[in-house]
């Protein structure tokens, strides 16, 4: 059991600073080399844990996709999930607030969402390891969305719709990421308050943000 809490533990770390390296270099720019030396093991004793570059590629994206507890916005839903419709009618799922959540997440992890962006741009090459894994992220977040019960505003009833307000929110999120990275001056959580006010504006939204 220790020896396999050790194992786990050297393959997060393998994965921590392959997110960072990626964050700044892009997956073609990162090397085995550099990463093992970054964790302090060598070549083979990295490739040992993870076997190719690219089944490290892919543990690297299972995190954006994974039922983190650290994450706050994956314990968000996990929490309203557990709700009965009496609890939920209380407190209920409100896709702002949620959206909210991740915002912050993000803000305080820098390197992991610079490391989903710039994967997300490579990975409009189709010859990109990534690229299959972008292409049918968009379709399952969408899909997951539209089941959610959220409290919306009526004209939202239809998973269509849903869907794509979700997309629309999800691609301003990733427009002001991008900002916030690659511009000095832009307080990202700040001007993520200001994005709601456009997104989800007042009195329409009242009862639903």
């Amino acid at each position: 059991m220790a020896v396999r809490m050790q194992r786990d533990e050297r393959i997060d770390d393998i994965v921590r600073v392959t997110t960072e390296l990626i964050g700044k270099k892009g997956y073609y720019g990162t090397s085995i080399q550099e990463i093992a030396d970054n964790v302090g093991l060598s070549q083979a004793g990295v490739l040992k844990h993870v076997k190719t570059k690219k089944n490290l590629l892919e543990l690297v994206l299972a995190q954006y996709d994974g039922d983190d507890s650290d994450n706050q916005a994956n314990g968000y839903l996990k929490k309203k999930r557990e709700l009965s419709e009496g609890e939920l009618e209380k407190s209920p799922a409100l896709l702002p607030e949620w959206y909210r959540e991740i915002a912050r997440y993000n803000a305080q992890n820098p390197f992991f969402t610079r490391a989903y962006l710039v994967l997300r741009a490579e990975a409009l090459d189709e010859s990109h390891p990534a690229h299959d894994y972008f292409e049918q992220r968009g379709r399952r977040l969408r899909a997951f969305v539209s089941a959610v019960p959220w409290k919306l505003p009526p004209e939202y009833a239809t998973p269509e719709s849903k869907a794509v307000l979700s997309m629309a929110v999800g691609s301003a999120m990733e427009g002001l990421e991008s900002r916030w990275l690659g511009e000095e001056g832009i307080d990202f959580l700040e001007y993520w308050g200001k994005y709601e006010d456009i997104l989800f504006p007042l009195p329409h939204w009242e009862g639903y943000r």
